[in-house]
């Protein structure tokens, strides 16, 4: 299974069984975190596995689950540290799930005061995971995803391989599952814009930014397995113009 396969099969597992993993499995996840390149340069961050089994050191608060593992961030509080650490943890969760193993970002749960002091940087979010009998992958048609149409506005044809890296992105995981992402597309650069609304603002203020970078992490692994050269602008124009239901986000300039 390819990277853009994972991407689009890959499915959030919310019932593990509680047994341990072998540990040069855990090693291995660690130094595959530890060795991503931040998406923004200058932000530091910090991962905490979180063991579950002998001792509960859970996450409480709606949504929670109850994951033998955890694998907590947490960053400095610089700009854009939301979407860098949304970026890197989607990385990570692909990858545990390349080991055969159940992912799910943590909702709107939170690590108790006791496990937050032991974190350098303040904590942004976590991946539970571990093992399941609870098949790991779906028929992507099985995923509740906005249709294309409501995400997507084309001004000129793309490219195939466009198209490709655009559903990556609509088929992101969010937060409460609310795809805060629009895109407007032309065939050589993505304007990608957020949704805003009353509900966002007020109980997903900082979930979305993390959200956007989730959706970030799929768009660029799908463009690196397509050997798409891309790179990141902001439009001064769009960037000043206002929109009722969206605010600007960035561009993503294609070759």
């Amino acid at each position: 299974m390819n990277m853009l396969e994972t991407i689009l099969s890959r499915k959030s597992v919310r019932h593990y069984k509680q047994e341990k993993i072998d540990w040069g499995i855990i090693a291995d996840i660690l130094k595959f975190a530890n060795d991503l390149p931040m998406l923004i340069d200058g932000i530091a961050v910090e991962y905490k596995l979180v063991s579950n089994i002998e001792t509960k050191q859970g996450f409480y608060g709606p949504l929670s689950l109850n994951a033998p593992y955890y694998i907590c961030i947490s960053s400095e509080e610089k700009e854009n540290y939301l979407v860098n650490a949304g970026y890197l943890m989607q990385q990570i969760s692909l990858y545990i799930n390349s080991k055969g193993l159940g992912t799910c970002f943590i909702d709107t749960a939170t690590p108790g005061k006791s496990l937050k002091s032991t974190m350098k940087y303040k904590y942004v979010t976590a991946i539970a995971f571990g093992k399941t009998s609870k098949p790991l992958f779906r028929n992507m048609i099985e995923a509740k995803r906005l249709p294309e149409s409501d995400v997507v506005v084309y001004k000129e044809g793309v490219s195939p391989d466009i198209q490709k890296m655009l559903t990556a992105a609509r088929y992101a995981p969010s937060h409460m599952n609310s795809q805060p992402w629009r895109f407007v597309a032309y065939k050589n650069r993505i304007h990608i814009f957020c949704k805003k609304n009353a509900f966002l603002k007020s109980v997903l203020k900082n979930s979305k930014m993390i959200d956007m970078g989730i959706m970030l992490a799929n768009l660029l692994l799908t463009a690196e397995e397509l050997w798409i050269d891309v790179s990141f602008t902001k439009s001064v124009a769009l960037k000043q113009k206002q929109f009722p239901n969206h605010e600007y986000f960035i561009t993503l300039n294609i070759g």
